[in-house]
């Protein structure tokens, strides 16, 4: 059985918006532990693991939907980091947005937004060429 590309950036975005919903959902509403560095990690996690799988999301969106019109050009042989740069604009400004509302801007969620995304070009640099080209 032959594992498609596909299925590895899914895979990605999968495990990320898994780890999300459980720290979001259930870890962070019962943690009731005083550990500064637990609850720390816990309050930018909603932000660093969106950072790692959306854009693993952007780049299958991108190759199914635009790769009849646009393979071979710049932007889907760079889709990478067009899938990053939107998925941070994205979170960024929602960021920003919480400065308005009944919710919490940090400036630390944003950071770590960055470091997410930093992360994903990693994964993005190191993963095998043929999980790059489908």
């Amino acid at each position: 059985m032959k594992f498609k590309s596909e299925y590895y950036w899914f895979l990605l975005f999968a495990i990320c918006f898994t780890a999300f919903n459980q720290i979001q959902d259930t870890i962070r509403p019962n943690y009731l532990g005083g550990n500064a560095v637990i609850k720390y990690l816990l309050g930018i996690a909603p932000n660093f693991f969106p950072a790692v799988g959306i854009p693993a999301l952007f780049i299958l969106f991108i190759s199914y939907v635009l790769k009849k019109n646009y393979s071979g050009t710049r932007f889907y042989e760079k889709r990478h980091l067009f899938a990053n740069l939107i998925s941070v604009i994205g979170l960024v400004g929602w960021e920003f947005l919480q400065l308005s509302g009944k919710l919490r801007f940090d400036w630390n969620d944003i950071l770590w937004t960055l470091i997410g995304a930093l992360l994903f070009q990693l994964i993005w640099i190191l993963s095998p060429q043929k999980h790059k080209d489908f």
